[in-house]
């Protein structure tokens, strides 16, 4: 489970780094069915995709939300949420392991698992991006770029490997 969560972290990471903007006419009907049923209010949705990994940016009653499907199945939903409504238990985390950082970004995720997570981007001096992950009640998990750094190493190791 921790690897199938530490995979879809990574990949939506590198959606975000490599992802390619996609028409309408190029999402799976199945997935387009599934968003409509899921946001019939949506707005603004640009699709993308990354190998096999598809998703939508759009806009759902007034809130920025992601949403990304892998295989034609709903993987995981994103909803961007104000830093005041961070819960007390991560502000107190950063002040304490991350001084002089302010939260950039704030994100509420529910995962096909059934996990659900906030995914915190903090900044210092806006140079330095760090996402966090914590779950539901606010107890941090661990630095995604950590691991997206870790798996960039093992990648490295294997194309060394395989010269």
């Amino acid at each position: 489970m921790k690897k199938i969560n530490l995979l879809l972290i990574t990949m939506l990471i590198s959606t975000v780094l490599f992802a390619q903007k996609i028409a309408i006419t190029e999402v799976p009907a199945q997935v387009t069915s599934d968003f409509k049923n899921r946001f019939p209010a949506a707005d603004k949705v640009v699709w993308e995709k990354d190998n096999t990994l598809i998703k939508a940016n759009f806009i759902n009653e007034g809130s920025k939300m992601e949403i990304a499907f892998q295989n034609n199945a709903w993987q995981l939903t994103k909803w961007e949420i104000a830093n005041e409504y961070a819960p007390q238990k991560i502000k107190d985390y950063i002040t304490q392991y991350y001084a002089g950082f302010k939260v950039k970004e704030l994100n509420f995720v529910d995962k096909s698992s059934g996990e659900r997570l906030y995914e915190v981007v903090i900044t210092k001096k806006k140079k330095n991006n760090m996402t966090l992950i914590f779950d539901s009640t606010g107890t941090f998990l661990r630095n995604a770029d950590e691991e997206v750094k870790k798996e960039e190493v093992k990648k490295e190791e294997v194309k060394d490997v395989k010269k």
